[in-house]
């Protein structure tokens, strides 16, 4: 029978819920708007500079770089300092970072690259593992699904209203004058950004100096398949802000803004049953598919021209992606104990840091030997590597049974 206390604390519980839901996303949405617009209009920028395939490449990759030199501390940060302080952070990080376009001379673009790329690692990291622990058991997929709308939302809006203002001067006025207004709008966004995230609630405390520093304490074993996974979900993903729009203008494209929302149209119905669909069918039925699927998208962008059939095409990717970006996280975060989640995240965080290091160099390279298109085939060899390791590690699972039980008693 259910006494009163009990339904006062499963509405308090909802409730929560529910707060956490909306700042999160609506979080995410600014975040994400300031991310990829930025990332949009970049590769325009530079090329409007002068820069060739492999220049562009090698100046965006820095991100990378920064992503992988806070790796280390990030998972000790968000466990040590709790989710949202670390949260809030990376947004001030990524405003100043926005700031820098101002004046894009000399070295400000790079410098853009690096400090988006600190503010990439300690956000997502703290983000996940905020997000894992506002989901009750058996749900966390599907609050993935809910809260990952954000991207929807901020991926479908800023980059195609980022570009469309960068491209919307006179024909005459430089490059950094058009640059100003999506620099100071983005500085903007990330700061309200901040304030979304830092109205979330979070039940976990601090450990403060009873977790000092270690290397070891910002990663663990169970990471480890995800960052995998993570890597090969994210290469596409790479191609798709970086090499999609030059190679999307060169087949008829005036506006390849209009390619991110044609990709988050995909992806609002992918997050919203993407999440149900695994915590119901399981995550073997439902990945595999996705990366084989990623793959043929953007082999697919190589044949294709004009505006309609890449927006179709951009469509089926982001419904795609879409349902990787709710599944991995919650692969990792279940995994282990509260303790040691957000090293568990930050773990699963450096296939995303290796792809926004790799990614760009290498499809630089691959543009600049097998032009844009060549590119995006390539890009899309490294899903397919993914579902086959997936595959494989799951086969070796069932043959072994015994290997859970020895991994939960070490826990």
């Amino acid at each position: 029978m259910t006494t009163h206390a009990d339904t006062v604390a499963a509405f308090d519980v909802q409730a929560s819920l529910t707060r956490n839901v909306l700042a999160l996303t609506s979080g995410l949405t600014l975040w994400t708007a300031v991310f990829f617009g930025v990332t949009a209009v970049l590769p325009l920028f530079l090329h409007d500079q002068g820069s060739d395939a492999r220049g562009i490449g090698f100046t965006l990759a820095a991100m990378g770089v920064a992503q992988l030199a806070l790796r280390p501390f990030a998972g000790w940060i968000v466990d040590a300092f709790g989710r949202r302080t670390p949260l809030v952070l990376s947004l001030v990080l990524l405003a100043n970072a926005s700031a820098l376009l101002l004046f894009p001379m000399g070295g400000a673009v790079l410098a853009n690259r690096v400090l988006t790329g600190a503010a990439y690692s300690l956000d997502t990291t703290a983000f996940f593992t905020l997000v894992v622990e506002s989901a009750p058991p058996g749900r966390h997929s599907e609050v993935q699904g809910y809260v990952a709308l954000g991207i929807t939302l901020g991926v479908g809006v800023r980059p195609a209203a980022a570009v469309a203002l960068y491209q919307g001067f006179s024909p005459g006025t430089l490059p950094a004058e058009r640059l100003t207004p999506v620099a100071i709008g983005a500085v903007a966004v990330a700061l309200s950004s901040g304030v979304c995230f830092s109205a979330a609630s979070n039940t976990f405390r601090a450990l403060g100096r009873a977790h000092p520093y270690a290397l070891r304490t910002n990663f663990r074993r169970e990471g480890l398949l995800p960052a995998f996974l993570n890597f090969c979900t994210q290469i596409p993903n790479v191609a798709f802000s970086t090499v999609l729009p030059l190679w999307a203008i060169a087949r008829g494209v005036n506006n390849p803004g209009v390619l991110f929302v044609g990709s988050q149209v995909g992806a609002v119905v992918s997050r919203l049953l993407g999440g149900r669909m695994t915590d119901r069918y399981g995550q073997d039925p439902v990945l595999v598919p996705v990366l084989v699927g990623v793959a043929a998208a953007l082999a697919g962008m190589r044949c294709a021209a004009g505006l309609p059939a890449l927006f179709t095409l951009a469509v089926a990717y982001g419904a795609l992606y879409g349902v990787a970006f709710v599944i991995l996280p919650s692969l990792a975060g279940k995994a282990v104990p509260a303790t040691g989640r957000g090293a568990a995240i930050n773990t699963m965080g450096l296939g995303a840091d290796l792809a926004q290091l790799l990614g760009p160099w290498d499809l630089g390279l691959a543009a600049g030997t097998w032009g844009f298109g060549g590119a995006l085939v390539a890009a899309g060899v490294v899903p397919l590597a993914g579902a086959v390791v997936y595959l494989a590690h799951a086969r070796g699972n069932r043959l072994s049974p015994s290997v859970d039980a020895r991994r939960r008693l070490r826990i």
